[in-house]
């Protein structure tokens, strides 16, 4: 059997980690000499203490702030063959360890990713990330440009992550696209999809946090726009319609909201399209803040 090491980034999880360690634990058919390992990101609240308290844990600290120098912390410590992402806010069900080390039995399979689910969604907000595929990696790793992994759901061999040098440091997020790009870019392979794999995933529940997480994915995408501006252009046809898909889902809520009062269109519809809006609202802000304000920062030395 394949020997993993499973590495989990964690910053001020305690409300979770406990929850994920215990499943984690019992794990159907997991490799005997698996090791676990918490990347602890500097956190402030008892995250490492609840990790501590796991038999057979390994508490690692990294105070250099971001998701990737915490696993690369992670991957630097670990030893064995196939190393597996998840993170601190999510349940992988009992046999999700098993089945997504399952395609590396093929020797030319890098990188794999299992299936992510929402947990129970109960809030508008929940409802449409759920109802958006988010997390959903079918998708992403069919995507064009750029397929990827989900890093909250990941595995890969070892020695190809290091290869290519670990996670890159200065991206605080879609670092999990570049990781993908950069490995499969070396490998000339595809992504391996294991959909029996299922991990639940406690995702963000009120608007605030809605339009944060949006706008953090707008730095991302804005960021492998400037990273690869080889690989991907983005021109001001591109801006044009983005402005006008934007005008468009600003129009919905208040015209929902109107059929709404005349029995036209339900409550969820509504609440949809109102968290729509605010979706690519935030995302776009991020992303223009990224890739508009290099664009206009001096070179160095000017």
């Amino acid at each position: 059997m394949m020997s993993v090491s499973v590495v989990i980034p964690a910053y001020n999880a305690a409300a979770t980690i406990g929850d994920m360690l215990r499943a984690l634990s019992c794990q159907s058919n997991a490799p005997a000499d698996m090791e676990i390992i918490v990347a602890d990101n500097g956190s402030t609240d008892n995250t490492c203490e609840i990790a501590r308290s796991f038999a057979g844990v390994t508490v690692l600290r990294e105070d250099k702030r971001g998701p990737s120098p915490a696993r690369n912390r992670g991957l630097r410590h670990a030893s064995k063959d196939i190393v597996v992402h998840l993170d601190a806010d999510t349940l992988p069900t009992r046999k999700w360890l098993a089945n997504l080390i399952a395609p590396f039995s093929d020797p030319s399979v890098m990188l794999a990713a299992g299936r992510t689910l929402c947990f129970r969604p109960t809030t508008a907000v929940e409802r449409y990330i759920a109802a958006t595929g988010l997390y959903e990696a079918d998708r992403a790793i069919s995507r064009v440009p750029f397929p990827f992994v989900p890093s909250l759901n990941m595995a890969v061999r070892r020695n190809a992550a290091l290869a290519i040098g670990g996670w890159a440091e200065d991206l605080m997020t879609a670092e999990d696209v570049d990781f993908s790009h950069r490995l499969l870019k070396m490998y000339q392979t595809d992504i391996a999809y294991a959909p029996e794999a299922v991990l639940f995933h406690r995702v963000r529940s009120t608007l605030p946090e809605l339009a944060a997480l949006a706008w953090t994915y707008g730095q991302g995408v804005a960021s492998m726009y400037l990273r690869y501006s080889d690989e991907l252009r983005w021109t001001l046809l591109t801006t044009t319609r983005i402005v006008s898909r934007l005008a468009l889902c600003a129009l919905a809520p208040p015209m929902l909201g109107v059929l709404r009062s005349l029995r036209l269109a339900s409550s969820e519809r509504v609440d949809f399209s109102r968290c729509h809006y605010l979706w690519w609202r935030g995302f776009f802000k991020g992303f223009f803040n990224v890739y508009y304000g290099a664009k206009s920062r001096p070179a160095p030395g000017r």
